[in-house]
């Protein structure tokens, strides 16, 4: 019974998140998929209630999407941004953080284990490339690099009118110091949305990702894929605090401590 309740639940969910996505829902809040000034502003109104409720905010607004993505917001390192593109970059970031929700949603369908907690990722990186004929967006939302550890790299593949590209197939190579992590040349994404996971990293150097779009349809039918085909993106995932930021603060520490003890033993005389 909790499963079957659970499945209905996700579904309800999901339901409502493409509806958002493919532009059929829209609220002073939302509106292409994306939040609106309006929404942005939402998300600033309730930061004083997230702040004192914690993880009964989503209980609070009935575990909305939009709840949802302010949460989201508020980890990230643009909501402290101070530019006077401030909005505009909560916006933009607002589009991936919904994406990260659809996926997560599908993937509970599949599972039905339910997290109505944001599909956050506090400890990464966004990128985003065009290919050639500016008729498809490819976006990355990545974990850092980081020794011993594999990466997450969300995938999102993204029309001219910020609409998610159905039956997407396309192939991808990631490499490490020209070593090779992880590479598949026969990836289908129905939804336009993937999940990659690489294996355990050797260091925290920079990661390249190469994505080769194989073509749009079927993965049953090669023969009639479309346009865009053998078109490339590439990317480059770099640590936000890695070892050498590491050692170069340590010796910034060191020589104002080293000065500090300098300047305190000088004496001063009076005339």
């Amino acid at each position: 019974m909790n499963r079957i309740f659970g499945l209905v639940f996700t579904s309800i969910l999901i339901t409502s998140t493409l509806y958002v996505s493919q532009n059929v829902f829209a609220s002073p809040f939302f509106s292409n998929g994306y939040f609106t000034e309006n929404g942005i502003e939402w998300c600033e109104e309730n930061l004083p209630l997230y702040e004192v409720l914690g993880d009964e905010f989503f209980e609070h607004h009935k575990h909305s999407l939009e709840s949802r993505v302010c949460a989201s917001l508020y980890q990230d390192y643009y909501w402290v941004y101070e530019g006077s593109d401030r909005v505009e970059k909560l916006i933009e970031r607002s589009k991936h953080y919904s994406q990260l929700e659809i996926l997560e949603s599908y993937e509970e369908s599949e599972t039905g284990i339910i997290d109505t907690t944001p599909a956050e990722n506090k400890d990464q990186t966004l990128l985003q490339g065009t290919i050639e004929d500016g008729k498809m967006i490819v976006q990355i939302i990545s974990s850092s690099p980081r020794i011993n550890e594999s990466m997450e790299i969300n995938l999102s593949f993204i029309d001219e009118s910020s609409r998610l590209v159905s039956n997407v197939n396309y192939k991808i190579k990631i490499t490490q110091q020209d070593q090779l992590i992880l590479e598949n040349n026969n990836i289908y994404s129905e939804k336009g949305l993937s999940t990659l996971i690489t294996r355990p990293l050797n260091s925290e150097e920079p990661v390249s990702i190469i994505i080769t779009i194989n073509g749009i349809g079927s993965s049953e039918n090669q023969e009639e894929w479309t346009d865009p085909r053998g078109k490339i993106v590439m990317f480059t995932v770099v640590p936000e605090f890695g070892i050498m930021s590491i050692i170069l603060l340590g010796i910034t520490i060191m020589t104002m401590i080293f000065l500090s003890s300098k300047i305190n033993k000088i004496s001063f005389r009076t005339v």
